[in-house]
C-alpha cells in the first residue's frame, strides 16, 4: 500500500479567486438614473421607488468627518509648532 500512494504524485490545488470590486460613484449614479426615470416615468409601474434618502446621509455625516479631521490636524500642526517654538527658544536663550 505504501509503494502506491508513494509513487503517484499529488495533483496541484487549483487557485480559484474572483475579486469582487465596488465602485461607490457607479452605483450611486446607477441609482440616480433610475430614480430619475422612475420620476420620469419610463420604467415599469411594478416596481418599487427606491429613495436614495440613504446615500445622501453617508456622504453628508463623510463629508462631515472629513472636515472635522481636516480641523484637528490643522490644530496639531499649530500646536506641535508651538512647542517647537518654545523648545528652540528655551535652547537659545537658557
Amino acid at each position: 500500500m505504501g509503494m502506491i500512494a508513494f509513487f503517484r504524485t499529488p495533483r496541484p490545488k487549483r487557485f480559484d479567486y474572483s475579486p469582487v470590486f465596488y465602485d461607490e460613484q457607479k452605483e450611486a449614479l446607477k441609482e440616480r438614473e433610475n430614480q430619475l426615470r422612475q420620476e420620469m416615468g419610463l420604467t415599469d409601474e411594478d416596481t418599487p421607488r427606491v429613495s436614495l434618502i440613504k446615500g445622501q446621509f453617508r456622504r453628508h455625516f463623510e463629508s462631515k468627518k472629513a472636515q472635522k479631521s481636516g480641523k484637528n490636524r490643522n490644530m496639531r500642526l499649530v500646536a506641535i509648532f508651538i512647542v517647537l517654538c518654545l523648545l528652540c527658544y528655551y535652547i537659545i536663550y537658557l
